[in-house]
């Protein structure tokens, strides 16, 4: 699970601009995240993994 006290500001502001459905999967997912390009891949993994 991302660590979301400990994000850069960076990561925080890309974080916080995303659906908030997507925030909770990324949340649930446990996904290992470190940097800002981590946190970009996940969304778009997961964005293209949901049903239109």
């Amino acid at each position: 699970m991302p660590d979301l006290f400990n994000l850069t500001p960076e990561m925080n502001s890309y974080f916080n601009s995303l659906p908030k459905n997507m925030q909770e999967t990324i949340i649930q997912s446990g996904a290992k995240i470190n940097s800002l390009t981590d946190l970009k891949q996940v969304a778009k993994e997961f964005s293209g993994n949901e049903i239109s």
